[in-house]
């Protein structure tokens, strides 16, 4: 059984799907928040900022679990049961109103990203925590709100910046899955226009696809993690 086998075992079917959409990507971001899971302490109250549908809900079911959103979110969770609808940058609660705080995939979204992690270090009480994951590699998306990729040197930057201590910042994929997932992504990244050349983005998907098996399967290859996908981050605010 894969790692990846491991982390969805036990999980719904809803996350199962979420994760099968993107896999390579979505599952070591599962990974990296199990892990955050199982460090926060039961009864904790956990900020989910940039929740959108909250996929990774049922792994904070023995927290306090708060999603925010804002209005113009693409995801509908900010019309279908978000707790507090708010810009990153502006979230209207206390200083130390949460334990902790999560902003997955959030921050390329943002125009002034110092501006939300310092919303994050506002809102968490000291000694929280709060996990970050942000794309080194990843096509545009979510447009006109798609600004930024992040180094493992920027994002650390930036967390200090705002304040954070002990921050802890890893590739979340080898180089040989990023080139296997994006093989996957230009399959439909590509776009698919009723013209004559259907058939052949056809049988471009499905040989796309096939490299991409053989690609991922390389993953043991790569020792440096030079090229991941993107950046797993954990950094706490001094007490």
């Amino acid at each position: 059984m894969t790692a990846a086998s491991d982390t969805l075992r036990g999980r719904s079917e809803a996350l199962r799907r979420f994760v099968a959409e993107a896999p390579l990507e979505r599952e070591s971001i599962l990974a990296f928040l199990t892990a955050a899971a199982r460090e926060i302490p039961a009864g904790a109250r956990v900020a989910d900022v940039g929740a959108g549908e909250a996929p990774y809900r049922e792994l904070f079911r023995h927290a306090d679990y708060v999603t925010i959103d804002w209005a113009e979110s693409l995801h509908h969770g900010p019309r279908d049961g978000v707790d507090i609808v708010a810009s990153a940058d502006a979230i209207p609660v206390d200083d130390g109103s949460f334990d902790a705080a999560l902003l997955t995939q959030v921050l390329e979204h943002v125009p002034e990203p110092r501006a939300v992690l310092g919303e994050l270090h506002r809102i968490v009480r000291p000694g929280g925590r709060a996990y970050v994951t942000v794309p080194l590699v990843w096509e545009l998306h979510e447009l006109p709100h798609d600004y930024f990729r992040y180094t493992e040197a920027g994002l650390r930057h930036l967390l200090a910046a705002t304040g954070f201590v002990d921050i802890r910042v890893q590739p979340r994929n080898d180089s040989f899955t990023t080139l296997a997932q994006l093989m996957r992504n230009v399959g439909w990244a590509m776009g698919d226009p009723d013209d004559h050349l259907r058939e052949r983005r056809a049988a471009a998907r499905q040989a796309l696809s096939e490299l991409s098996d053989a690609v991922a399967a390389l993953a043991p290859l790569d020792s440096a993690r030079r090229l991941p996908l993107g950046y797993a981050a954990s950094a706490t605010r001094p007490g």
